[in-house]
């Protein structure tokens, strides 16, 4: 399996509740209807716990069959087809502060 992370940031003048809801209400539903081959899309939204502050705002994930699935959709991102995304993701996410990951998931313990 492979992952890719998102780590976002909200755009500046925007609270966190209203960051949350945007990513999860509008943006979350665009993501699932127009990104070719993802297998899995996880929005990671922060717990608010005593004594922890975090710089994120947030950690998405998106699972691919293989990296070839990866590389469609990295493909894609630089269409025109995936101008509804782009414009959409400003509308409340920083992307000059944005943080991208990618990995070979290796599952060591799975109870």
């Amino acid at each position: 399996m492979i992952k890719s992370f998102t780590i976002g940031r909200r755009k500046p003048g925007l609270s966190m509740e209203e960051y949350l809801r945007y990513l999860k209400e509008q943006h979350g539903p665009l993501v699932a209807k127009v990104i070719p081959g993802v297998r899995k899309y996880v929005q990671n939204h922060p717990l608010v716990l005593p004594g922890f502050e975090f710089e994120n705002d947030n950690i998405s994930e998106m699972w691919w069959d293989d990296v070839a699935s990866l590389q469609n959709y990295l493909n894609w991102r630089q269409s025109d087809e995936a101008k509804v995304l782009t414009e959409d993701e400003k509308k409340f996410s920083d992307p000059s502060r944005r943080i991208r990951f990618f990995a070979v998931e290796h599952i060591i313990v799975e109870r």
